[in-house]
């Protein structure tokens, strides 16, 4: 349990600490060096107040300083090497602790010192890109001798041009399209007509065409009629029977549609499969309607270039495709065909997508590792190699946190600077944070339980600070809230909360067994949501009876476990003394300090408890 200190010293660290990275924030907002000067400067600082609370507070004087003058003064019988003895037994008790305001400033100084670093590499190295070079397997070309001559202008511009009008008038039918909602809010960015035989527009009430939503790039053919691009509204699977794993609903297809007023037309999307058409754009000789496309970003047909389609009879709104596949890279098919003039198209590249070239992304690769590179000697090391010195060295028990944070961070570095990009960094977290949590989380038990002469404070922090890596982790790795199949949930049991509850009983760490009971509230919110979708109504109340019965469970599990928790805990305790690795490795080290106690007349009283204290791990 915390006490009134140590909340208050920690409630007004994170006010101070709040202001003062602000303070560097608007620093380096005006330029990087200021807040470069300002955070080499707030690091200094930490660790001045931390070292001045440490050596301040004596909480690592022996018994020499103070203890063995009360004795004489006393006229006690114990002489100086008496003293000598216990004073060297009670610099040595793993259960004292450093004071929580120098523990706290020791964190700080750790973490200010890797994002100084920080500074150096992220403004020395600024990488606008770094993603893998761009090696599309093919290409989309057009020949644009095949097309007629009124569209060749049209087909070569590489400046797409879009209509952003949400009407048009179709002047010889004397109907306006429009893309609107009704009063009622169920019919939302449809399409409608409105007829205007009389003058303003009151031949009628506007005609609703439920078939399409979000119809845009208005343009009239000459035909009487409009085209447009749309979204084909396809019905959500009925939520009347819902078995886990939900299907997704699917609620539009891209459509190129064509209107008259009276009647409407679409493509076919089973056959014609449209990415998002653009470039709308109409052959006055002949009314065909030509438009653009994107090429498939997966598949057998996956590549570069535009695709160029038309369609000519607006009543079985047939599609052509005028453009062909072509194997090989953008390069290749582009240098293949361009440069000996039989006018196949060249593959567009937008201004704002020129860095993804494949010059662009070998730059940006080399620059995102040079950037991980030099922020591995600056920053994730020195946190290491810090938070490692001050815990053998000061045993401060948020070294452990810290210590943890720096390793995590030179291995997230290492893999950027291999890889050369930043992508694929969720699962590279979600198998770092569960193996390496569940290996930190199980090597400081091993040494919490192997009764060596270990400060246990640091144990502590880190047994619960990588037990919530771990607990996270699992979530990531096991995927409960992206798929949420059984087979998932019972891995995320069997293999997260279990094994931290029993650590958390022979520890007797109570964070433990808090992250045990916010799984098992998370299995009782998704069998209740399994059971609601399993029947065909009246969720709401299934689900409250679901959580009732859940929660009177899970507080009786805790009940019955405060009856029995110290014997669990002992239990527990003595099995993990048993088996650890550490006790067997250094056998010399282990099992309780042989010393005579109070009774045999050697240590002055009140020592007894702390030397028993001291050769107790559990």
């Amino acid at each position: 349990m915390c006490t009134t200190e140590q909340t208050f010293a920690w409630v007004g660290a994170i006010v101070v600490n709040v202001a003062f990275l602000s303070f560097i924030a608007w620093g380096a907002s005006a330029n990087w060096l200021v807040g470069f000067a300002l955070s080499v400067v707030y690091t200094g600082l930490l660790f001045g107040l931390a070292r001045f609370v440490d050596t301040k507070s004596g909480w690592e004087r022996t018994g020499d300083e103070g203890g063995g003058a009360a004795a004489a003064d006393d006229g006690s019988l114990h002489d100086e090497a008496d003293v000598g003895v216990a004073s060297g037994m009670v610099a040595n008790d793993p259960e004292r602790r450093m004071p929580p305001l120098a523990n706290l400033f020791y964190g700080l100084f750790a973490l200010a010192l890797g994002v100084s670093g920080y500074f150096l590499p992220m403004n020395l190295f600024p990488c606008s890109g770094g993603g893998p070079p761009y090696k599309p397997a093919g290409h989309w070309a057009t020949n644009f001798t095949d097309l007629p001559e009124n569209v060749q202008s049209w087909a070569t511009s590489t400046e797409p041009r879009v209509s952003v009008s949400n009407f048009v008038f179709i002047a010889g039918e004397k109907i306006t399209l429009f893309t609107g909602s009704d009063e009622s809010g169920t019919n939302l960015n449809s399409l409608w007509a409105a007829p205007a035989s009389v003058y303003p527009f009151n031949g009628g009430e506007p005609v609703h065409f439920p078939n399409v939503t979000h119809p845009s790039q208005f343009i009239v053919t000459g035909t009487g009629r409009a085209c447009f691009f749309a979204y084909r509204n396809d019905p959500p699977p009925s939520p009347s029977k819902r078995y886990p794993p939900q299907p997704k609903p699917i609620y539009g297809t891209n459509v190129i549609g064509c209107c008259d007023g009276k009647t409407l037309t679409t493509t076919n999307p089973s056959i014609n499969e449209l990415h998002g058409p653009y470039d709308f754009f109409i052959d006055n000789s002949t009314k065909v309607l030509w438009f653009k496309d994107y090429p498939p970003t997966v598949g057998s047909q996956a590549g570069d270039g535009k695709l160029i389609y038309s369609i000519s009879d607006y009543e079985t709104m047939e599609v052509v495709l005028h453009s062909t596949y072509r194997k090989g890279s953008r390069l290749g098919s582009y240098e293949a065909t361009t440069t000996t003039g039989n006018g196949y198209s060249k593959p567009y590249v937008p201004p704002e997508e020129m860095d993804s070239t494949v010059d662009g992304a070998e730059n940006g690769m080399e620059c995102m590792a040079k950037q991980s590179i030099l922020a591995l000697f600056v920053s994730a090391i020195p946190i290491s190699v810090v938070s490692v010195l001050l815990w053998i060295m000061r045993r401060a028990p948020s070294m452990a946190v810290t210590s943890y944070i720096g390793i995590s961070a030179t291995a997230s570095f290492t893999f950027i600077a291999v890889r050369g990009n930043s992508y694929d960094m969720d699962n590279f977290y979600r198998w770092w944070l569960s193996i390496t949590g569940a290996v930190f989380v199980l090597v400081l038990v091993d040494l919490l339980s192997c009764k060596r002469k270990i400060t246990h404070s640091p144990l502590v922090w880190g047994i619960n600070f990588g037990s919530l890596v771990y607990f996270i982790g699992m979530i990531m790795l096991t995927g409960i809230f992206d798929l949420g199949n059984a087979w998932q949930w019972i891995i995320f049991n069997a293999f997260a909360l279990v094994p931290l509850g029993i650590i958390g009983l022979a520890t007797n760490q109570v964070f433990l067994l808090v992250l045990c009971a916010v799984g098992w509230l998370l299995d009782s919110v998704k069998f209740a949501s399994w059971i609601s979708d399993a029947m065909p109504s009246d969720e709401a109340p299934i689900q409250f009876v679901v959580l009732a019965i859940s929660g009177l469970l899970i507080a009786g599990a805790g009940w019955l476990l405060s009856k029995h928790q110290e014997e669990v805990h002992n239990v527990l305790c003595y099995q993990f003394e048993r088996i650890s690795i550490s006790r067997k490795i250094f056998p010399e080290a282990s099992g309780h300090v042989a010393v005579q106690t109070e009774e045999d007349g050697l240590l002055p009283s009140g020592l007894n408890s702390q030397v028993q204290r001291s050769g107790s791990g559990c």
